[in-house]
């Protein structure tokens, strides 16, 4: 993977339009760069660039940026210099981690309690999913993706749900970085990993559709163990992260 140039900046969207909340706005807009790889680990972040680009001050922005520190996806260095963090696949352990234990037990909170309207959102995501997966529509396929999982534990608690939320979101730095080449370089491989992937998707809502919250929560955990070790073998084969120039997510 090139290594990021100085003063990285997440791209603008056209015709994206600056919320009253100036630090809400900093904060979601650095952090979405950072998570789907727009900010490449290591790059460094310019605070005067950034406040102008978002026609914000620098007070708001570093609020914002503070908030990110806490979270762990930015350093800053004695010099105040400000980059986004590097992947730590130790950290990729713990998050994969926390997930096991914690996604079971959502599942078991939720599967009684979803509605028939929420199993149909449930089966259009999967469809999505398989329609993205043809029309090689990477980005698609995150979105259903992540909506999919996420429904799975929707009923586990407002705190479980943010929680998980924000699992799922640093996860994906990881499997952007280590797991996905892009379709031009890596051609039917990926395809049909993600074909598997969805055989495994489709077990989950079967499991959830006939209530059996316990094969669903086992059947999730072996999915998470799949991309955990993925995660690792392509780490030991790879000098650094390599780039993807848009990657279909496959937990």
């Amino acid at each position: 993977m090139s290594r990021p140039s100085d003063d990285a900046s997440p791209r603008a969207r056209p015709g994206a339009a600056r919320p009253d909340d100036a630090v809400e706005f900093a904060y979601r807009r650095v952090r979405q760069a950072i998570l789907d790889g727009a900010l490449a680990p290591g790059a460094i972040l310019s605070q005067v660039r950034l406040a102008g680009e978002f026609g914000i001050s620098r007070t708001p922005l570093r609020e914002a940026l503070g908030r990110l520190e806490i979270e762990g996806l930015i350093t800053s260095d004695f010099n105040r210099r400000v980059r986004v963090s590097e992947l730590d696949l130790d950290d990729f352990d713990q998050i994969y981690a926390i997930r096991m234990t914690l996604e079971p037990v959502a599942i078991r909170a939720t599967i009684g309690e979803l509605e028939p309207n929420e199993f149909g959102e449930l089966t259009e995501h999967l469809a999505a999913m398989d329609a993205a997966i043809e029309a090689s529509e990477m980005a698609e396929f995150r979105v259903h993706h992540r909506q999919f999982h996420l429904g799975l534990s929707s009923h586990a608690g407002s705190r479980i749900v943010r929680l998980l939320e924000d699992l799922w979101d640093n996860s994906e730095r990881y499997r952007l970085a280590y797991l996905h080449y892009d379709l031009d370089h890596q051609g039917s491989a990926l395809v049909d990993r993600l074909r598997t992937s969805q055989v495994e998707h489709r077990a989950l809502l079967d499991a959830a559709a006939a209530g059996d919250a316990e094969e669903c929560a086992r059947l999730e955990v072996l999915h998470l163990s799949r991309t955990l070790d993925g995660v690792f073998r392509d780490a030991a084969r790879l000098p650094s992260p390599r780039a993807s120039r848009g990657a279909i997510v496959h937990t």
